[in-house]
């Protein structure tokens, strides 16, 4: 069965090329499974005897690799998608998940699910790359489900909420990391597994790492010019921060405009901005100013910072909803 993309682009000299790209998607790949009726078991990797059947999503093997080198940890199929993926992001992290592949004292199995003909999914209208990469985990998953009947359970380990739960809504079995890893009973496993950074958080709340998982943290930076504007109409104040040395929390900056210091409180509200950048800083209203040794105090702003080449001074803006109102540099 064969899969084509075309496209055309432009040449170096100005000549418009199509390129035909070609995808062929086969029906004799194998899913390594001992127990499998189909396929041919001489290829088998994965134990007779496995109850359960794990199937990785990218940020697990990303981030969980120390997990997934301990024996406890058997009967894993890695898809080709997911092992694109990792190579891509961390070839040290791929180099350690191919060994394991290729140890035969291990049930690691690579699944070539790019390549047969109904794991192979399109990318629709509007889907992200990652988007995508998680519906044909998913496809896969279910395939293997469907492949092997019900003597195996086949289970998709991931930590993404909405992968999660689009798994269920389709009938996949899926788990987090730290729930499969409690149903084994061996404590010690748990010492392995990477937890969030943030106490409060569990592990059904741990963020996929990709670019366009990523939440947005810090809202698009205003022109140059508005920013100039604001420091001719006195809206922003310019200064240099200073961060506290015995409180790494708390830094001041200060300014000539309002003849005193204006305190920012949080590393958050400093972000990217370190000790000796000249910051320009808009005021809270007078009703959310705290007592202190300053005249005013900017507690609940973002500080964005941007640096071009041998660009020091930059100019940012703080504003009451932790909102940038604005950030530019420039040349000191």
């Amino acid at each position: 069965m064969l899969q084509s993309k075309s496209f055309v682009r432009k040449t170096k000299q100005g000549k418009v090329l199509k390129v035909v790209r070609e995808h062929y998607l086969r029906d004799d790949i194998y899913c390594g499974a001992s127990i499998c009726k189909v396929c041919d078991t001489k290829v088998a990797r994965l134990s007779s005897s496995a109850s359960t059947i794990l199937v990785l999503d990218t940020n697990v093997v990303l981030n969980q690799i120390d997990l997934l080198e301990n024996p406890a940890i058997d009967d894993v199929v890695v898809l080709s998608v997911v092992l694109d993926e990792v190579k891509n992001k961390n070839l040290s992290v791929y180099n350690r998940l191919r060994a394991l592949c290729s140890n035969t004292l291990r049930k690691f199995f690579v699944f070539s699910n790019e390549h047969h003909k109904d794991t192979y999914v399109k990318a629709m209208v509007g889907e992200s790359p990652n988007d995508r990469n998680d519906r044909a985990i998913r496809v896969a998953t279910n395939w293997y489900q469907h492949h092997l009947g019900g003597g195996t359970r086949v289970l998709l380990i991931t930590n993404d909420k909405e992968n999660k739960r689009k798994a269920t809504d389709e009938g996949i079995f899926a788990e987090t990391v730290e729930t499969y890893v409690k149903s084994l009973g061996q404590p010690n496993l748990l010492d392995l597994v990477v937890h969030p950074t943030s106490e409060d958080v569990s592990m059904e709340d741990v963020e996929d790492l990709r670019p366009s998982k990523r939440k947005v943290i810090y809202i698009e930076h205003k022109p140059m010019s508005e920013i100039t504007a604001g420091l001719h109409r006195g809206i922003y104040h310019q200064g240099k921060l200073r961060v506290n040395r015995y409180n790494p929390f708390e830094a001041y900056v200060g300014s000539e405009s309002i003849g005193d210091e204006i305190i920012i409180q949080g590393r958050g509200n400093m972000n990217r901005a370190f000790d000796g950048d000249v910051v320009a800083v808009e005021l809270l209203p007078k009703e959310q100013w705290h007592e202190g040794k300053s005249l005013s105090i900017a507690e609940d702003g973002l500080l964005l910072k941007e640096i071009y080449g041998d660009i020091k001074i930059q100019f940012c803006v703080l504003d009451s909803s932790s909102h940038t109102k604005g950030c530019m540099s420039m040349r000191g």
